[in-house]
């Protein structure tokens, strides 16, 4: 008998296929819902959704208050109000946090799901039912190689890298505690893949203002986590593009893109990131300072644009002078963040203010 997941258990997991069915005929058109009283509340409870996903501190486990119905239409609209702002870190951190999400009611399913019975083996029929639509059999011991290559690729444990596994006719051997932490990223690259959604402009518009609280609480946490520029923490790929540049060398468009991009991730304003175009041969004013505009967002569609991971400058020819701390990483942004938090932090020095009336320098603040 086919399993048929309850209103409660869809509003842990809303991305189930089954979880829309009740919200389609219960909010038929988007556009009168955000209308009305209702949508507005629904709105609100996105909002919070995606502020959930952006926080650093998650202290909290994951709760479900509202009804089935009001969790999975949240759910959705967080989704539709990322793909609006249109910006990649702040989907890609949408899609973690629903993916973890999940990952958390699995694992804990028996504290909060009355109807939790395993099937005959070690996993519920919920566990089940979710893994085989995500196209992943939960019970067998093996994965095909191009299937657990895209999911693994974000983890940076070396027991997931493929020269660590036993591989055989096409298949990698999978152990029984992997497969839990392989549904969560089998979770989140279907999330992902997913968005950003084609959003009607009208929709967009009526949604404007909460992505734009979205877009500014989402900056300023990136500010708060970068904090001041310091370029001693630059990935090697970024200080050559930056040589490049002071040795007055014309970067490839990939260049241009990876560095203005990345320049802007981590807090440099356009005027800082245009100055540093100054100096190559073909410099021009008017052309690079809307080259970053667009890149940076503030000018055309308003999308702003995320540095290229790694495997994407990889395949630019961008990636150089890979080191230690490069082979743990995936992402330019996240070498610099790393490498930012071991440079330690300068303490003002204080003002040298004089011998002592004892004659002695003061020497009691010395560093």
């Amino acid at each position: 008998m086919e399993f048929v997941p309850s209103g409660k258990e869809l509003s842990h997991f809303p991305f189930l296929k089954k979880a829309q069915d009740p919200i389609r005929s219960r909010f038929a058109s988007l556009g009168t819902l955000l209308g009305t009283q209702k949508g507005h509340t629904l709105v609100s409870h996105a909002v919070v959704r995606i502020k959930e996903a952006v926080s650093q501190k998650k202290t909290r486990a994951p709760e479900v208050h509202d009804s089935p119905e009001d969790e999975i239409a949240a759910y959705a609209l967080a989704r539709i109000i990322v793909s609006c702002v249109n910006d990649k870190q702040l989907i890609d951190r949408l899609t973690r946090h629903e993916a973890e999400r999940a990952y958390y009611f699995l694992v804990n399913e028996e504290e909060w799901n009355s109807r939790y019975v395993q099937d005959g083996g070690e996993y519920s029929r919920l566990w089940v039912a979710i893994a085989d639509e995500m196209g992943i059999r939960i019970t067998q011991d093996r994965m095909p190689v191009p299937d657990y290559v895209e999911l693994v690729a974000p983890l940076h444990d070396d027991r997931y890298r493929l020269v660590n596994r036993r591989v055989e006719r096409g298949v990698v051997a999978i152990d029984k505690n992997e497969r839990y932490e392989l549904l969560r990223e089998r979770i989140r690259v279907l999330l992902r893949r997913d968005l950003p959604h084609r959003v009607p402009k009208e929709v967009c518009e009526q949604l404007a203002p909460k992505a734009a609280e979205i877009k500014k609480i989402y900056q300023e946490q990136m500010l708060r986590q970068f904090g001041k520029v310091e370029e001693g923490a630059f990935p090697p790929c970024m200080q050559a593009l930056i040589t490049a540049l002071a040795a007055g060398t014309n970067l490839t468009h990939a260049g241009r893109f990876s560095l203005t991009a990345f320049l802007h991730n981590i807090g440099m304003n356009t005027t800082g990131i245009a100055e540093l175009y100054a100096r190559s041969p073909d410099f021009d004013v008017e052309k690079t300072m809307y080259q970053v505009e667009h890149i940076t967002g503030r000018g055309g569609t308003g999308t702003e644009y995320t540095t290229p991971a790694c495997a994407a400058m990889q395949t630019t020819g961008l990636c150089v002078h890979r080191n230690a701390l490069c082979e743990r990483v995936s992402h330019p942004l996240s070498y610099y963040k790393a490498k930012k938090s071991r440079i330690p932090r300068r303490l003002p020095v204080p003002e040298n203010k004089g011998p002592q009336p004892n004659g002695n320098p003061d020497t009691s603040q010395k560093i």
